[in-house]
């Protein structure tokens, strides 16, 4: 029984089903799920059933059998590349030297053909083939090969022809002087982390060129450190990095609702109910813990720190039901320090954190910037989450309106609405702060005695401090929060107030 009448060849069907990767364009692959929908027992032998000339060399001389084979062999990559050079005549002859898609690509050396992946095994091809048809063979090999990422952290180097299977490439208005971020949509068949809270195929790329590959590796290996973590569920992780010709990436999942500002932006009517009050709550102590775990990892041999804290950098991931999480994010410039012993850690470090409305006062001193900088930049946050909530979003505009100076500090070219007034020792808490706090403890959510009071309290009196050593630890943060957290799920008068 030969191919039915009428029948869509299967280079035809598969050419109607090709990916184009819009990574570095003009490349076209065949997905995995159109190869594993196209390429089964019964559509293999339908193809060979095509060619009335088609021979099977070997035992079990069928079309059947070699059908069989080729799928039983793991050889449909194969297969669709003979397809595509119209040489499946040659299938049983290749299957039978041994070649199978575990070995592509091969590649041609000085003593024939091996296998890439495998280095020590070599391949005989056709010796009827042409020189353009081996040549055609080495080219369309690569349709087949588009790489399938997950979230096992792991890094890959990939062929420069190898095709990636990214649908759609966005550039963001976010980038910073060393690298690029993308947003971008993955084919679904080439992804394998569909529950890490992004929307399954919808990922961040993170791209850094050649001459700045340092960035790339110090940034990887924070991102690996902070994966060892074990409470992580306020820290986005990334999910893969790999390297392709004079560029090297690093994946993230896709954050849906935005950043925080984004939050607060779309989210500005949203009724102010007990609910949301306490998300809001369980939100900033899931932040606080996730520094603290970040400032702890690995014990006291590294001092951690993430250096950027800002609404930008914290990112609200939904998940199935429910409002959401919220995760800090990019650790770019994160400054990780190994010493050998704690006295060592008061050493200096002069990187500057990349927005300056939320740096600590200490950003302008020689003296070292311990992990108590990101107190400071959380407490700015918190801050403002809270005016969000118990007023309004266009209060919080308001606010940033009111700290920014009339003119740009020596060295700057814009307005920065910093927390404090002043540089250096001359530094103290910004009269706008101050009366913010006193504005918010008169309003019925956020009075003393109620749950975002008491929050209100530990940002004036353990995190806006200009003396870093008055600021709490995240350790210490984390503990005050969890307490806050607790009574305010179990009373909702202290969580609500009169409001």
């Amino acid at each position: 029984m030969g191919a039915k009448p009428g029948a869509l060849s299967l280079y035809k069907a598969i050419s109607e089903k090709y990916g184009d990767d819009s990574l570095q364009g003009q490349r076209q692959y065949v997905p995995i799920d159109v190869l594993e929908d196209l390429v089964t027992t019964e559509g293999v032998y339908r193809e060979l059933c095509r060619n009335p000339k088609h021979q099977v060399w070997g035992k079990g001389g069928s079309r059947r059998n070699l059908a069989e084979k080729v799928v039983g062999s793991d050889a449909r990559r194969l297969f669709v590349v003979l397809v595509l050079l119209d040489q499946t005549l040659d299938t049983d002859k290749l299957l039978n030297s041994g070649l199978t898609d575990k070995n592509l690509p091969l590649v041609k050396d000085e003593h024939g053909f091996r296998s890439d992946p495998d280095s020590g095994k070599r391949f005989s091809l056709p010796p009827k083939w042409s020189s353009q048809t081996v040549d055609q063979f080495l080219e369309n090999q690569w349709r087949v090969l588009a790489p399938i990422f997950g979230s096992s952290g792991e890094h890959r180097t990939f062929h420069p022809r190898r095709p990636m299977p990214f649908q759609k490439i966005e550039e963001s208005h976010k980038k910073g002087s060393n690298s690029f971020v993308y947003y971008a949509q993955i084919h679904r068949a080439h992804q394998r982390f569909s529950s890490t809270g992004s929307h399954g195929h919808e990922i961040v790329l993170k791209e850094f060129p050649h001459r700045n590959q340092k960035d790339f590796e110090t940034e990887r290996d924070n991102l690996a450190s902070i994966r060892s973590l074990r409470d992580n569920k306020h820290i986005t992780q990334y999910l893969e990095t790999f390297s392709q010709a004079d560029r090297s990436y690093i994946i993230f999942p896709f954050a849906k609702g935005g950043d925080l500002e984004n939050f607060w932006d779309t989210q500005k009517s949203r009724p102010r109910d007990r609910r949301l009050a306490l998300w809001c709550l369980e939100q900033m102590l899931g932040l606080a813990r996730g520094l603290q775990v970040l400032h702890e990892f690995l014990g006291n041999d590294k001092n951690c720190r993430h250096g950027d804290l800002k609404p930008g950098n914290i990112l609200h991931f939904f998940t199935d039901g429910g409002d959401g999480t919220l995760k800090i994010a990019d650790f770019g410039i994160s400054r990780i320090h190994t010493e050998a012993t704690f006295e060592r850690l008061g050493k200096a470090t002069t990187t500057r954190s990349t927005t300056p409305s939320y740096e600590a006062p200490e950003e302008s001193l020689p003296q070292a910037r311990s992990r108590k900088y990101d107190i400071w930049s959380m407490g700015c946050i918190f801050l403002e989450f809270t005016l969000w909530f118990a007023d309004s979003w266009d209060a919080v505009k308001s606010f940033d309106n009111a700290r920014t100076p009339d003119r740009a500090r020596p060295g700057e070219t814009q307005l920065w609405a910093r927390f404090y007034r002043g540089i250096g020792a001359a530094a103290e808490v910004h009269s706008e702060v101050s009366r913010t706090l006193a504005k918010l403890g008169r309003l019925p959510r956020s009075a003393p005695g109620t749950a975002l009071g008491d929050l209100l309290d530990t940002v004036e009196r353990h995190m806006l401090k200009v003396d870093v050593e008055a600021r709490f630890s995240a350790k210490e943060l984390s503990e005050h929060l969890g307490k806050i957290v607790s009574r305010a799920s179990a009373d909702a008068r202290y969580l609500f107030g009169s409001g």
